[in-house]
């Protein structure tokens, strides 16, 4: 039966897509694609990039979606999305709705899966590594040991409860940090004794990592990053 696959690209590194996520987008007939508008007025997309290998441009339909918190402009996006999607669809065409990371994960786009499921269409979701467990293998990082446990957070960082869960065998991972960024550097000021491990667009050409406070307390920091925060043994 034919579906609406929602295909995980993992972090950025087309080695790191799944051997059915290659499958898939080789045999889909439409694969819709998220676009960044930059600074100088052009548009990049990094979901191209990954899969430009597997996919032929005559596939590739784009969506821009606002980086900035509107989301009345997001929905309307994601609507119109769900529109397409749905015609592509009806008309017996495969569609692939590529997702940067994991679609479980922090993922709005899970809206318009939604929005799909509602309309009685048939969705898969074809899961992919997520960014953080890429950043700890990129750094040779043991993620979580023994009785640790994980929690993640979105982009949301309160030094109170933070203190709390690195000090009772919590590891925390923090993803889009430029949500929060001063407050990190601001816990890692009163807290010099946590074990901060940084990664920006991992698996990409442009991946950067550092666990010096120094570097880290001075970065500028882009959406697509992430922290993993443990305490000093």
């Amino acid at each position: 039966m034919n579906k609406v696959i929602f295909l995980s690209l993992g972090p950025g590194d087309p080695e790191l897509l799944t051997l059915k996520a290659v499958r898939m987008l080789r045999e889909a007939d439409i694969v819709m694609l998220p676009v960044t508008e930059c600074g100088d007025g052009t548009v990049h997309s990094r979901a191209a990039d990954i899969i430009a290998e597997w996919c032929s441009a005559d596939k590739m339909r784009y969506y821009t979606l606002p980086m900035q918190q509107n989301r009345e402009a997001v929905m309307h996006v994601y609507e119109d999305m769900c529109s397409s999607a749905a015609e592509w669809y009806r008309s017996g065409l495969s569609v692939i709705v590529a997702v940067e990371g994991d679609v479980s994960i922090y993922a709005s786009i899970h809206y318009v899966l939604e929005r799909l499921q509602e309309l009685s269409i048939p969705v898969e979701q074809c899961p992919g590594i997520p960014s953080f467990i890429a950043a700890a293998a990129s750094a040779d990082l043991s993620l979580i040991s023994q009785g640790q446990r994980l929690v993640v957070l979105p982009g949301e960082l309160e030094a109170g409860s933070l203190r709390q869960l690195l000090t009772s065998r919590h590891v925390v991972v923090v993803m889009k940090l430029s949500r929060c960024q001063q407050k990190l550097k601001d816990y890692l000021l009163q807290y010099p004794d946590t074990e901060c491990h940084y990664f920006e667009n991992v698996g990409t050409p442009a991946h950067f990592y550092s666990s010096s406070h120094d570097m880290i307390l001075d970065r500028k920091m882009p959406y697509f990053s992430l922290c993993i925060l443990k305490a000093m043994p």
